[in-house]
Formats: structure tokens, C-alpha cells, sequence
């Protein structure tokens, strides 16, 4: 099923349970969505596009991605309600609470996008690097 910027940005907010948009405006969360897509894009050799970001009319995604899109997207609204906050005083210290979640999300994140890294190199038809020429001539 093709994935529009729209049914993205709303499994966002559903991550994130704000589905009101009471903490995360549209912007930002599509400014998240986008550095998920460009992390996406640096391991996978087709072009993504999500329609009706950055004026894409189609969805063109590999099976699963857009998962990884929501969880990555979420972690990134994640870090900037953090660095909004940074110098915002709480009693109760929540702020520390919320980054060791933010680093614990992150990190399966970007072991999810290194597994696709991973398989994108184990189905390229041609390796990934240019021969080294032997050095002896043999």
C-alpha cells in the first residue's frame, strides 16, 4: 500500500500520541519525515520519494520502509522537542528521561537502516567498490 506524506505524518503523531497536534505542527513533523527519508536514501540505490513531500507525486518505497520512515521521524520530532526544551527548567527532570529514550529508539533505528544497508549489498548485482589492481602483477 503506497503511503502518502499525510498517512505518514499521522502514524508519526500516533507515535509520538499526539494525534491532535498538540505538541508537533505539521512543519516540523515534515522536516522529521524528510531527514527519515534522506537516511533511507543514503543506503538504497533507488530514488525514494514520498507523495507530497517536496512536490513528489508518487510513493516510491521498498517494502517495510515506510516503518522505518515513522520510527526515524519520530526519533528526529523527538530531538527537536529536546532541543527546543534544552534551557527550560523542570522540577521533575523529565528532560533526562526523554533523551535516554530518544538515544534507546535512535539506536534501533539506525541498526534497522544499516540491516537494509546490509541487504542492499547482498542483492547489487556488481559490488559496491572498485577493484584494487594487484600490486605484485600476479
Amino acid at each position: 500500500m503506497d503511503q502518502s506524506l499525510e498517512e505518514i505524518r499521522e502514524r508519526v503523531k500516533l507515535f509520538l500520541m499526539d494525534v491532535g497536534g498538540l505538541v508537533w505542527d505539521n512543519t516540523t513533523l515534515d522536516e522529521a519525515i524528510r531527514q527519515a527519508l534522506r537516511d533511507l536514501q543514503e543506503v538504497t540505490p533507488i530514488t525514494l520519494t514520498l507523495a507530497g513531500l517536496d512536490g513528489a507525486l508518487v510513493t516510491v518505497l521498498e517494502m517495510g520502509m515506510d516503518g522505518l520512515i515513522v520510527r526515524g521521524a519520530a526519533v528526529y520530532a523527538l530531538e527537536m522537542r529536546m532541543i527546543d526544551r534544552a534551557d527550560t527548567f523542570e522540577l521533575n527532570q523529565t528532560g533526562l528521561d526523554m533523551s535516554n529514550l530518544v538515544e534507546k529508539i535512535k539506536s534501533q533505528y539506525l541498526i534497522d537502516v544499516q540491516k537494509i544497508r546490509t541487504r542492499q549489498f547482498q542483492m547489487s548485482a556488481s559490488v559496491p567498490y572498485f577493484p584494487l589492481p594487484d600490486p605484485d602483477g600476479v
